[in-house]
């Protein structure tokens, strides 16, 4: 008997009244080769990218995995490290990386680059931006009454590699999905600042900060824009049951597990977003507000559901590409969980705060553990997401305090398909003048998309040399 092939396009669907409606499916056994190694008609599985960005950098002491700290002075520009590539048992996660211990064995650890996007100075938190995540100076705005104001010179990693699956014919529902979690990020210097991608220089995207909104994005062309009560959205999940009953009786059982997980999930997810309190408008000022819990915001909560969603985005092939932006570049982030009580631009700026800062670095390293956990928890052909992903994590600068260009915190998460090595620590240099530049990696995730991709960045930000240590 010939095995039942699925297309990776498939629906589960139905009606609700005389709207007829779709959902979309995780990769299942149908869709795939005899090995579970790529689809059934011979293509690759795909790998999805994301950048995870968050600011105000972090303190190297505690940060870069190393026991050869020199002076342990968590407040210099320079502290010195040992050099080199540590890979399996020969290195050991920092205190501000502890929350990934779970999935260690994903991760490559990157310290002791340069974002020479930056190398002119000019402005630290927009030179770490701009740079970190396009490989290209920022331009440079009228400030008005801020303290300056720029725009990014080019178009960021993230949209780069939309247009390179565009240009190979590859669509998804959602050529790109952003995702934000704390609203209190500065909106007056412009949108280098306030946005972490951009299509080009005057084409920045907005993270969605809402996973209400993050929800009807990927379920935007089901539910009717007049529905909200959201009935319909439960009714969709009703209406869509009878044709998973009969797809299951067609396939094999483990998909027949997915398929009943699938649908939990959903439920799952509708439930936790209506548990969250409800997002305010942006006020008028230079900074957003969630609508707090007794005056804090739901941090937590918000980007353990964001990360439900991107795992369910990624499972149903809607997107590809998502940008994750957890706080803002001289935010207004209260990490209240830590005991703080003032934002963390501020205290990133205060020798007294830095223990605070620290708290507030693993903590955001604990949000990002709990997405790769649930990446590495989905299963996806002969392994799960987490394996064919590439998430690059990075900040604007190594540690507020200075705001330095050089060592700058970079984390990539993920496998690639294979492609890319893990469970690594390299540091480049101690010396910003041999480091390596911070474009370097933008390169080696740009050749995951496009093999043929030969440069990235522009000016002091070009690289045309990937970062091999991590390449399989």
């Amino acid at each position: 008997m010939s095995k039942f092939v699925l297309n990776r396009r498939a629906l589960l669907r139905g009606a609700v009244g005389s709207t007829v409606v779709g959902l979309g499916l995780p990769l299942l056994d149908a869709m795939l080769n005899s090995h579970g190694t790529a689809l059934a008609g011979g293509a690759e599985i795909p790998v999805r990218f994301m950048s995870w960005f968050f600011g105000n950098g972090v303190r190297l002491d505690r940060w870069v995995p190393s026991s050869a700290l020199a002076g342990n002075n968590p407040d210099g520009d320079n502290p010195q490290f040992e050099t080199g590539t540590w890979e399996g048992d020969a290195w050991s996660l920092t205190p501000e990386l502890e929350p990934l211990a779970n999935v260690k064995d994903y991760i490559s650890v990157l310290t002791g680059l340069y974002n020479r996007a930056g190398s002119q100075n000019r402005r630290g938190h927009h030179d770490g931006v701009a740079g970190c995540l396009s490989g290209i100076p920022f331009i440079a705005l009228d400030a008005g009454n801020a303290n300056y104001a720029s725009k990014f010179g080019g178009p960021s990693l993230d949209q780069v590699i939309v247009s390179r699956l565009e240009a190979q014919g590859i669509q998804t529902y959602l050529p790109s999905l952003h995702v934000g979690v704390s609203k209190r990020i500065t909106d007056v210097e412009g949108p280098t600042l306030w946005h972490i991608s951009h299509k080009g220089p005057d084409e920045p995207i907005a993270s969605v900060l809402s996973p209400q909104d993050v929800y009807d994005q990927l379920f935007g062309n089901f539910v009717p824009k007049d529905d909200p009560s959201g009935k319909l959205r439960v009714a969709m999940l009703d209406a869509v049951a009878n044709d998973a009953k009969r797809l299951k009786t067609r396939v094999g059982a483990r998909d027949r597990e997915r398929l009943d997980a699938h649908l939990d999930s959903l439920s799952q997810l509708r439930q936790q977003i209506e548990a969250l309190p409800p997002v305010c408008e942006k006020p008028d000022g230079p900074t957003q507000t969630n609508d707090d819990v007794d005056g804090n915001e739901p941090l937590e909560e918000v980007a353990r559901t964001m990360a439900d969603l991107v795992a369910y985005a990624y499972s149903c092939d809607l997107t590809r590409v998502v940008t994750w932006q957890q706080s803002g570049s001289v935010g207004g982030t209260v990490y209240w969980m830590t005991g703080a009580t003032t934002e963390e631009h501020g205290l990133s700026h205060e020798p007294g705060g830095q223990e605070l800062i620290d708290g507030a670095v693993t903590f955001n390293m604990k949000c990002f553990g709990y997405l790769l956990e649930k990446l590495a928890a989905t299963p996806e052909g002969d392994s799960n997401l987490l394996e064919r992903s590439a998430i690059m994590v990075v900040s604007d600068c190594a540690q507020g305090i200075t705001h330095s260009s050089f060592d700058v915190p970079f984390i990539v998460a993920g496998r690639g398909g294979g492609k890319l090595k893990s469970n690594l620590h390299h540091r480049s240099s101690n010396d910003r003048n041999q480091a390596a530049n911070t474009s370097d990696v933008l390169l080696d995730i740009l050749q995951l998309f496009d093999p043929a991709a030969t440069e990235v960045g522009a000016a002091e930000g070009y690289s045309n040399t990937p970062l091999s240590v991590i390449k399989a």
